[in-house]
């Protein structure tokens, strides 16, 4: 590299920009000056430049700009009343790296993902874990991505757009974080709105629930078909006058054969989630609802209390990621290892050894990374949160909306896993029963289900 005439702004930024955290010294090295003329220069920078540590280990990164949104935005936490404080600080900065500054001393966990002086290799995964998922995630993309510019499909966003997403329109994402000013008057007056109006009394529900699903159906077609089950969130003004916040999940109009299945699945789901609370290892207040000719399982959220209270909470597959960076491996590996790392208690590896094993005994293939998680506070070990998403996806309609005869045959368990897997065999066996003796189960369904019930006896009482 020839020697340049005089050292300018212009020749450093290129510099810092792919090789920072980098100190004066080997930025003078690099150009072949010496170092007072480096630090003579940096000033130039401005409010850009990120200066970490002191003296002699000194070393510098620049900020990068997001858009027109600028390149640093604080982080709010809401409480259980709905209070915010100002949690930390997210900072931009260039060759995709991310900061963050603490208002208060740094979380127990905070040391086990970041890297030294407040740096993130990636984005934090607490944030990213908030990027819109699933049936939920594809309602609201469809619905802000050209006001944002942004991807129809929320899989595919970065995690600048991800950023662009939640300051602008984050007010509600799951957990209880918020990030930037705007955003959190936004969901303060979330609270305001109920209390004058913007909720759904539960005598309503019957009529406003059948009304959703035919927008929603309108909006995104084919949800179901595509094994996404379709669903929105409300909050509920219950007769007590205190409010609830409720995801609801509903089925195509039953008089299909495919709304037919996601209405028998849904009946599962609201047993699986009676039989769980019964063992306080699901939220209680579970209801099922026929209206309009679809069936609706409303469920209370668990990152929600009352008008405006929120918790903290963080997917398996944010902490998978994050800590193991591999998300080959099933539930059990992967709690067990965050256990290994004291992340989670031996109480909380215990409970998800008992869903894991409850899940295979009632047919739920669809327990990936996504659909466990736990509270995410300040302090260790993290707990996990109540099951969600727990029902016999096995017998899912297809594809395309077809129906596929399949085979039930749960497996026996490990040694290791054997003292949780039969506690969770006779949770399963009163699953079953429960499914069996509802008067609102198809027909059809009711044969899959008996099946399935013997399926389980019998192999209990193989394992003894």
């Amino acid at each position: 590299m020839a020697r340049p005439t005089q050292i300018t702004r212009e020749n450093l930024a290129p510099l810092i920009q792919a090789r920072g955290p980098v100190s004066a010294t080997e930025l003078a090295a690099l150009l072949r000056v010496n170092r007072t003329t480096i630090a003579r220069t940096l000033p130039d920078f401005g409010d850009d430049l990120v200066t970490l540590g002191a003296t002699r280990s000194t070393r510098y990164l620049l900020r990068r700009s997001i858009r027109n949104i600028g390149t640093r935005w604080r982080i709010y936490r809401m409480d259980d009343a709905g209070r915010a404080e100002e949690w930390a600080e997210l900072e931009a900065l260039h060759d995709r790296q991310w900061r963050i500054t603490w208002a208060g001393d740094p979380p127990e966990w905070a040391g086990n993902f970041m890297l030294e002086n407040g740096l993130w290799g990636g984005f934090p995964f607490f944030l990213g874990d908030a990027r819109p998922q699933g049936f939920l995630g594809r309602a609201i993309a469809n619905r802000i991505s050209r006001t944002l510019q942004l991807p129809e499909d929320p899989r595919y966003w970065s995690d600048d757009e991800t950023l662009v997403y939640l300051q602008a329109a984050g007010e509600d994402s799951p957990g209880n974080l918020v990030v930037g000013d705007d955003c959190l008057r936004r969901a303060m007056g979330r609270a305001v709105d109920l209390s004058e109006g913007n909720s759904v009394s539960e005598a309503d529900r019957e009529s406003f629930y059948p009304e959703q699903a035919v927008e929603i159906a309108q909006s995104l077609p084919g949800s179901s078909a595509g094994g996404e089950q379709p669903k929105f969130l409300t909050s509920l003004r219950l007769e007590s006058g205190e409010f609830q916040a409720v995801m609801v999940k509903f089925s195509a109009p039953m008089d299909q054969p495919t709304g037919q299945r996601w209405a028998d699945l849904l009946l599962c789901e609201f047993h699986a989630h009676q039989v769980l609370a019964g063992m306080e290892m699901s939220n209680p207040g579970a209801r099922l609802l026929d209206a309009g000719g679809r069936r609706f399982l409303e469920i209370p959220r668990f990152d929600r209390i009352g008008a405006g209270g929120r918790r903290g909470v963080v997917s398996l597959e944010a902490l998978a990621t994050s800590v193991l960076g591999n998300l080959s491996r099933d539930w059990i590996e992967a709690v067990s290892e965050l256990h290994r790392r004291c992340l989670i208690d031996e109480d909380s590896l215990a409970t998800v050894r008992r869903l894991h094993a409850f899940g295979e005994l009632i047919g739920n293939t669809d327990m990936h990374f996504g659909n466990l998680a736990f509270f995410l506070d300040d302090t260790l070990p993290l707990r996990v949160t109540p099951s969600y998403d727990m029902l016999p996806m096995l017998w899912a309609p297809g594809n395309q909306g077809e129906l596929i005869e399949r085979r039930f045959s749960p497996a026996p368990p490990l040694p290791a896993m054997a003292d949780s897997w039969r506690e969770a065999a006779g949770w399963a066996e009163e699953f079953w029963s429960r499914v069996i003796a509802d008067p609102r189960l198809s027909p059809e369904f009711r044969q899959i289900a008996l099946g399935a019930g013997t399926a389980v006896g019998q192999r209990r009482r193989h394992v003894g």
